[in-house]
């Protein structure tokens, strides 16, 4: 058997696993929270816990889009994004870029636990507050820490503005999109 019958069903099967897990991601979380609705959470209303869909699910998301990259095998997401910007890369930034990619993946997972532990157990004030006033400077202040350790870390290193930071992000979704239609 040659190995390009080969890649091609296993690369079937790894589609087929991304669908299921997607799916499960976007149907799971609308059927634990019914589940939980139907069994007396201190959830009072539907529309509450409906309202909390869009956040919990565009950190599912992103958990999921930084976490696949980080499987044994393929290089962090924030690894590729840094071979973009400054192309050669030494292997020191190899692993802090890995290590980002995970931290990242835990916020998100820590953001969705955090969210729905405020809807579960704390009022709802302090879930709308945690939601809609906390949310974003906590982002921001991830990123923050984030560039000010690795300005630390190294301080030899070629620091791009936010400008060419947006461009080159911008580039490097158009090239992975283009990655993605020859690689299903």
């Amino acid at each position: 058997m040659s190995s390009s019958s080969v890649q091609p069903d296993s690369r079937r099967r790894l589609f087929k696993f991304r669908s299921l897990l997607i799916l499960s991601l976007v149907a799971g979380y609308p059927l634990v929270s019914y589940w939980i609705f139907l069994h007396g959470g201190r959830i009072g209303t539907t529309a509450l816990w409906v309202a909390a869909l869009p956040q919990v699910f565009c950190y599912l998301v992103l958990f999921w889009f930084f976490g696949r990259t980080l499987v044994s095998g393929r290089e962090a997401l924030l690894t590729r994004f840094a071979r973009f910007i400054h192309g050669e890369i030494t292997p020191d930034i190899v692993a802090y870029t890995r290590q980002i990619t995970l931290l990242w993946c835990v916020f998100f997972g820590a953001m969705v636990m955090l969210s729905t532990m405020f809807l579960l157990f704390v009022s709802t004030e302090a879930w709308l507050f945690f939601a809609n006033v906390l949310n974003l400077p906590i982002v921001v202040c991830v990123f923050v820490a984030e560039y000010v350790y690795r300005v630390a870390r190294f301080p030899k290193g070629t620091y791009p503005s936010l400008a060419a930071t947006i461009d080159a992000f911008q580039r490097f979704r158009q090239t992975s999109k283009e990655d993605s239609r020859r690689d299903p």
